[in-house]
């Protein structure tokens, strides 16, 4: 699968675009995949009444191994390892920020277990990763107390749920999610949890909550309809909205000050999608923040998926 996006609201000061390469290789019980990512983005940055250009990209590798344990009529067990490399670069006016600009590999050890429940369905993902030295990765260099660790050791977990219904002969779903991570270690950004954007509390576009603990839940209520138009289903098949609650906190620690706190927000959602092609348009609104957010937010998300 190929996969490319671009920032709609794009300007000279203000763009991002990604781009996304997965491959996936299944035989018996059995399953290797590879995931290459590459992201781009140019913002303007306010400090001290002066405007600054502030730029990065990154690039990131990702092999994984899965094997099925145990597989039955509802149930599917599985275990997974991989390997993983990130090249992170950020600049402002030009001049990189050896902080935030990283090379970081990780061993990655996971298990899987999926189930039926009557005519819903329930994931769990418990997983471990653990920063390693591989493939030019940076040094450990002892760092200091509250400098991030390339050694670091992380725990995540995701719970997922989906239930399908039938109201008034129409077609519903109730969908929720909720993730969370853990850590002893200070981590670099691209391991640390990030709340605000359209993947976790959709609220929030501008402005964002990152740290090493934390988790966010996401709550979705979908109505959808096949399309009758015989000129528009060879494009799409369906159609429909969908009302989305999303939560989230950041633990406090020694280390983060005030970037800490609960967020919270709510979404509509109009989408069409076909065998190869979905669009949608997403209008969020901010609800709870902490003190670190200082702006209310109501952005608007505009995609387009083509799949080959």
């Amino acid at each position: 699968m190929l996969r490319g996006g671009h920032d709609a609201m794009s300007d000279h000061q203000h763009t991002s675009r990604n781009a996304m390469l997965y491959y996936n290789l299944p035989f018996g019980w059995w399953n290797v995949s590879y995931t290459y990512s590459q992201s781009e983005y140019r913002s303007q940055i306010a400090a001290n009444g002066f405007n600054f250009k502030q730029t990065g990209d990154s690039q990131n590798h990702q092999l994984r191994v899965e094997r099925v344990i145990y597989r039955d009529a509802l149930s599917k067990t599985s275990l997974n390892t991989g390997l993983a490399y990130l090249r992170s670069n950020n600049f402002i006016e030009d001049s990189k920020l050896a902080l935030s600009s990283n090379r970081l590999s990780e061993a990655q050890f996971g298990i899987n277990h999926g189930r039926r429940v009557g005519s819903a369905f329930v994931n769990l993902d418990l997983g471990m990763q653990q920063g390693i030295g591989a493939f030019d990765a940076q040094a450990n260099h002892d760092p200091a107390p509250g400098q991030a660790d390339a050694r670091y050791r992380k725990y995540t977990a995701t719970v997922s749920y989906l239930q399908p219904f039938k109201l008034w002969d129409e077609s519903f779903s109730f969908s929720s999610l909720m993730t969370g991570q853990h850590s002893e270690d200070v981590l670099f950004s691209p391991q640390r949890l990030s709340l605000g954007g359209e993947s976790s509390i959709r609220g929030y576009k501008d402005q964002s909550l990152a740290g090493d603990n934390g988790g966010y839940w996401r709550n979705d209520l979908r109505w959808s309809r096949p399309v009758t138009l015989e000129w528009l289903r060879p494009v799409f098949a369906e159609y429909g909205t969908s009302l989305g609650y999303d939560q989230g906190v950041i633990s406090g620690t020694r280390y983060n000050g005030d970037q800490h706190g609960r967020m919270s927000s709510n979404s509509l959602e109009l989408f069409a999608r076909g065998q190869h092609l979905t669009t949608s348009v997403t209008f969020a609104h901010s609800l709870e923040r902490p003190d670190a957010l200082t702006e209310r937010e109501a952005p608007i998300y505009f995609r387009v998926d083509l799949s080959i």
